[in-house]
């Protein structure tokens, strides 16, 4: 699944269209908006105002209440390519032909992702965590989350009511980068830990967006090529290979239903 840096890195590539316009928007799949509250032609002719992100979500504000909002869900791309080339790929659902001859494709095989329609982007977003790459993410905010629940540590990290943008591979890098194993309840860790993990994570996603984002097998960035990340992962997808650190083993086992990743000698 996209998470923080793979948006992030798509969004810094899709602001080179900030100050262009909608010529016309084509929704191949009527059951991709999963909230409408104006229809699409009310963008035809708007301006892009701004790009971002938010948590997980691409953003495209289209003026004081025109909002438009995708999610990228386990196997969705959002990419830029001349208008003049005939979008031949499956699974397409959403073409946005802009006036500087660019069109922006969003593309999503399992359809997990999706597309609303908003006006108030802040109540849309009223329940997400703070952004944890953000000056109000700080290791007192961190400490506040953790302490007193017994729930494993990496169950908060991925919870998107508490920290917006954290998925599985980054939760995963983050904790063994910190030295904590993920299924630690969270209560047990200490001031000194949590501040190595507040470090941690802020330093995993740094290094993700630096390197474009990780792929596997279906994320690309805005100019739909892979991400490097992958080839500098500690323990994501490396059960069963020696840990670069220690040489142990990396095991594999799951927290609530997701698969986990970590060194049984690095992490405690």
């Amino acid at each position: 699944m996209p998470e923080l840096p793979e948006v992030e890195t798509i969004v810094r590539a899709l602001q080179t269209n900030v100050g262009a316009s909608i010529k016309n928007i084509e929704i191949r799949r009527k059951d991709i908006l999963r909230l409408e509250e104006f229809p699409t032609a009310e963008l035809h002719g708007r301006t892009i105002k701004n790009i971002r992100r938010r948590g997980k979500f691409l953003i495209f504000e289209l003026g004081s209440d025109l909002n438009l909002i995708f999610h990228l869900g386990m196997s969705g791309r959002f990419y830029m390519q001349a208008a003049t080339e005939e979008p031949v790929e499956k699974h397409i659902h959403v073409i946005m032909n802009l006036n500087n001859g660019i069109s922006l494709i969003y593309q999503d095989p399992r359809r997990f992702g999706g597309v609303w329609l908003v006006r108030d982007r802040e109540r849309f977003f009223s329940n997400m965590g703070r952004e944890p790459l953000s000056s109000g993410f700080t290791a007192v905010y961190l400490e506040g989350i953790l302490k007193q629940r017994k729930a494993p540590v990496k169950n908060l990290l991925l919870n998107q009511h508490l920290i917006s943008g954290i998925g599985n591979i980054y939760a995963d890098e983050s904790l063994f980068t910190a030295g904590i194993r993920p299924d630690r309840p969270a209560a047990s860790l200490s001031r000194q830990e949590i501040k190595k993990l507040h470090r941690s994570i802020r330093k995993v996603l740094r290094q993700g967006i630096k390197l474009r984002g990780t792929t596997f097998r279906d994320y690309r960035d805005a100019f739909n090529e892979s991400g490097g990340f992958q080839d500098y992962l500690k323990v994501y997808g490396r059960q069963n290979q020696p840990c670069q650190q220690c040489g142990k083993l990396i095991q594999r086992i799951r927290i609530a239903g997701r698969s986990t990743h970590f060194c049984t000698n690095c992490q405690r």
